[in-house]
């Protein structure tokens, strides 16, 4: 069923008003119904804005021409911050889509136009001890019956990163350490991320939280969390600087 630029704009604004809870879903899938969408197709369109404003994956698919506009219109309203959470999401959907469908290169496409404008993305940092467990290929973990979890790209995603530095700044998160105060202008934006969950302990479909699951620290720091397998926490690493001083 082909869907109309028209009928795009108005999906997008029914799906804002049942996320914002001014209308019911029910009620939004009747008003896409009645300007010709099937429900199964208004269903879809409706939880995709969700699932871009709250930066979760989505496996059912919009076509490419929905996928523009909700990107464009969720920057719009919503600025670099929503922008970003849309494009964890839409990253996330187009991994899980290309594993179980067929490759998608159009919407990647229109996820690169969005990504570049994002702008002062922070310095990528590969952590050399940490390929030894994780490719840096974006990659499917699977164990078992287990849901196909998308993982390891997140610690060196720009977008991911700029998140979770956004939230704690760049101070190392175990020892305070500040690269800019310490070794002044060429310090400045400069740190490492370290995501917290291991592997071995994912159970179920995963997407990292940039803020829950990623935590800014310093390389020596870095290095101390992954001097044990499984890593140590960041309250072990500080209880252990704590009780040497």
């Amino acid at each position: 069923m082909s869907i109309s630029n028209k009928q795009i704009e108005y999906a997008y604004e029914i799906a804002k008003k049942v996320y914002n809870k001014d209308i019911d879903m029910q009620g939004g899938i009747s008003k896409l119904h009645n300007i010709g969408m099937n429900e199964t197709t208004a269903n879809i369109h409706i939880k995709v804005y969700f699932s871009l404003i709250e930066g979760k994956v989505f496996k059912r698919a919009i076509n490419k021409n929905a996928t523009d506009y909700y990107l464009r219109n969720i920057f719009k309203e919503k600025g670099e911050t929503g922008l970003q959470k849309a494009l964890i999401a839409l990253e996330n959907h187009l991994n899980y889509y290309e594993a179980k469908v067929a490759k998608v290169i159009g919407k990647w496409n229109i996820y690169n136009k969005y990504k570049e404008l994002l702008s002062n993305t922070t310095e990528l940092i590969t952590y050399n001890d940490e390929i030894s467990s994780f490719s840096i290929q974006k990659e499917n973990l699977k164990e078992g019956s287990l849901k196909t979890v998308f993982v390891n790209s997140f610690e060196r995603n720009p977008i991911a990163r700029k998140m979770c530095i956004e939230h704690y700044g760049y101070k190392c998160q175990v020892c305070d350490f500040d690269f800019r105060s310490f070794y002044g202008e060429i310090g400045k934006d400069f740190i490492h991320v370290h995501h917290k969950i291991e592997i071995s302990s994912i159970k179920k479909e995963y997407v990292v939280d940039p803020v829950k699951d990623l935590i800014p620290v310093c390389p020596n720091c870095h290095a101390m969390l992954h001097k044990r397998n499984p890593a140590f926490t960041v309250e072990e690493l500080k209880n252990l600087i704590n009780n040497k001083i």
